[in-house]
């Protein structure tokens, strides 16, 4: 029995539905091939403010934004075990059959711009989303939040922060300046 309230205030109990699956006729969750090292599998995220920032394993490189003093890019090789779980977090979200767009209006100059190109088998995804900077998941903005966008919100967080905690990274010049 599940319970709710009627705009009278009173509690009604309903009976939960149910919810029959045949695994005859019940598609795949992902039409993507299984992982394994010989995979045609390659990205590039771009991130950060106006997505200055990126990893790109089509080259194998990392690209930080240093603000006033332009980009600086190096060598960047992403570990097999990390791949593979890109690749499993791209795969549970149906990344092919993802939305391409992600945006919602904005009145604000100070962006982050979040792009990500995904190759898979010969098939190519690319999927956008501009958020303001310091963008939570708070606010006005909470109405508009889908399942999506926190999916995408997810693996950005998780590949943006495996790469500012990268050797290679770290090792890059400090950012000058600043943005306004």
């Amino acid at each position: 029995m599940i319970p709710s309230c009627s705009n009278t205030g009173e509690t009604i109990t309903t009976e939960p539905p149910v919810i029959t699956v045949d695994p005859t006729t019940t598609p795949d969750i992902t039409s993507l091939p299984a992982y394994t090292e010989d995979l045609e599998f390659e990205f590039k995220l771009s991130f950060g403010a106006y997505g200055r920032s990126n990893i790109n394993t089509f080259e194998n490189t990392i690209t930080k934004d240093l603000v006033s003093a332009g980009n600086i890019k190096t060598e960047y090789i992403m570990p097999e075990a990390t791949r593979k779980e890109v690749y499993s977090m791209l795969e549970r979200m149906d990344i092919m059959n993802f939305p391409s767009d992600l945006n919602f209006p904005l009145n604000n100059e100070h962006v982050d711009h979040l792009n990500l190109r995904v190759i898979i088998e010969g098939e190519e995804k690319i999927v956008t989303w501009t958020v303001i900077w310091g963008f939570t998941f708070e606010g006005d903005m909470s109405s508009n939040i889908t399942k999506q966008h926190l999916q995408f919100q997810e693996l950005v967080e998780f590949i943006s922060t495996y790469v500012y905690e990268s050797d290679e990274w770290k090792s890059l010049p400090d950012i000058e300046g600043g943005y306004m």
